[in-house]
């Protein structure tokens, strides 16, 4: 009885597991046949239901935080694999690569360009375009390097660039124009406070009474005396005494430091005055500067005393008033005629 019971326990498990594998089967093959349908499906739900999404993502990082952070350690450690694989890869085929070149390199040139002529033969807009791009980001790498280049290219000779700048402003003067009025308006206050900088620092110039700055182009074979030069003067080893001598400072008595001062301020108006077109110009410039302050201050000097006669006339009319016992008498100022001087009627009080 025993065995018998044991045999339909079995049998009845039996049956039960090929059910579930069944079961397994039919819903592996059905994902399998709506694959892209069911992706759809889980995306809208997924859409519909961001708050249930993050939930769920919550309750399964707290339930299984080892096994994720176990994960992310592996794949973190493939990836490394991978990278190292990958760069090992790409130097072993580098350095093939130039063995290759090293060893013919006629022929390599050869085999680049029959390469290419294939590309532009399958495909010319996508070879164009793929040209285009490695051109930019070779550009974009190297973007410092040329402009360094082009630079010292201008500056030992700037004659090319100016002609070829010249040309294209005849050629398209207005819309330079029209560029250089779009970006003002567009920096208009940029632009504003670039000129008052200008015009401040000009003025400061003026005062001290510096000569214009004027810069200039050297040519490389300039340029590079002039490097020689300061490097040969810092780079001198000192002798004693010299060094002696500038621990100690310059020993110029105050005479000679006044001395040196009114030569550089002559030095100053000469320069002023020769870089002026009129050389009488600054100095009547300077002496109608001087007459229109000098007539400024007179003109200040009598309306302050206008006002304290003013002033000193209200209190003597105060003080008139306040111990006169008798009205004052009105006086008539006809014209043509002087005022008649007021006589008192009494000894008493004052008149004015």
């Amino acid at each position: 009885m025993d065995s018998e019971a044991q045999g339909a326990s079995s049998e009845k498990a039996r049956t039960e597991s090929e059910r579930l594998e069944r079961r397994r089967e039919t819903r592996r093959r059905y994902r399998e046949r709506h694959a892209d349908e069911l992706r759809e499906q889980s995306r809208q739900w997924k859409a519909s239901h961001p708050e249930k999404v993050k939930e769920h993502r919550v309750r399964y990082r707290a339930a299984h935080l080892e096994q994720i952070r176990a994960s992310n350690r592996e794949s973190a450690r493939v990836k490394r694999a991978q990278d190292r694989k990958s760069a090992t890869s790409a130097k072993r085929r580098r350095a093939k690569g130039r063995e290759r070149y090293a060893a013919d390199p006629e022929a390599h040139r050869e085999y680049q360009r029959e390469r290419r002529a294939a590309q532009r033969a399958a495909d010319p807009e996508g070879y164009r375009e793929a040209k285009k791009q490695r051109t930019k980001r070779w550009r974009d790498s190297h973007r410092d390097e040329q402009n360094a280049k082009l630079r010292a290219k201008h500056r030992d000779n700037p004659e090319v660039k100016r002609a070829a700048a010249e040309r294209y402003y005849a050629e398209h003067g207005d819309e330079v124009r029209e560029r250089r009025r779009a970006y003002y308006w567009a920096n208009r206050e940029q632009q504003l406070e670039t000129q008052r900088r200008w015009r401040a620092r000009e003025k400061r110039r003026r005062e001290a009474g510096l000569p214009p700055r004027r810069l200039h182009r050297v040519t490389a074979a300039e340029r590079a005396a002039n490097a020689s030069e300061a490097e040969e003067f810092f780079s001198r080893a000192r002798t004693r005494e010299e060094v002696k001598q500038m621990r100690r400072g310059p020993r110029t008595s105050t005479l000679e430091l006044a001395q040196w001062n009114r030569a550089s301020m002559r030095a100053r108006l000469a320069s002023a005055i020769t870089a002026d077109s009129d050389a009488v110009k600054p100095v009547a410039a300077s002496e109608g500067r001087r007459e229109s302050e000098n007539l400024t201050a007179r003109r200040l000097k009598a309306k302050a005393a206008a006002a304290e006669e003013e002033r000193m006339d209200a209190i003597a009319r105060e003080i008139n008033d306040r111990l006169r016992k008798t009205p004052r008498r009105a006086q008539v100022h006809r014209p043509g005629y002087a005022p008649t001087p007021a006589t008192p009627t009494t000894s008493e009080g004052l008149s004015l």
